[in-house]
């Protein structure tokens, strides 16, 4: 089995925020383990992949419990902009967690995680 090109992935969140207008963009494990990311450098990125499995392994238990269906993304839209987190999974496959991290302004934004999330799961033979 041939080994995903990691580099890739980095390219991948880099254009997501340039196409979104994000501030940081992480790609992690549910388990919050930091697989790649495109920030500044003041933006802490393992905190941001931690919070990212916390966020929604603890969703995931409020969607079981009121039976809401196959969950799509997570926003948390706050004073100061907006975080929004997109798993991405497959069948018999470590989950893992699209974070973006954007500007309060920004309004559309679920068209430009699709697309990232598209190309990530091409790299990591997610089908």
């Amino acid at each position: 089995m041939e080994r995903p090109d990691y580099r890739a992935l980095a390219e991948i969140l880099e254009e997501m925020n340039i196409a979104g207008g994000f501030f940081a963009s992480i790609l992690a494990r549910d388990d919050g383990l930091l697989m790649a990311s495109a920030a500044s450098p003041t933006t802490n990125r393992e905190v941001v992949a931690a919070m990212s499995g916390y966020v929604a392994s603890t969703v995931e238990r409020m969607r079981d419990e009121l039976s809401l269906g196959e969950l799509k993304d997570i926003s948390v839209r706050c004073s100061a902009g907006k975080a929004v987190f997109k798993k991405i999974a497959s069948h018999k496959k470590q989950a893992l967690i699209l974070a973006a991290i954007m500007p309060k302004a920004v309004r559309y934004h679920s068209r430009v995680l699709g697309k990232a999330a598209t190309k990530i799961r091409r790299v990591l033979g997610y089908r």
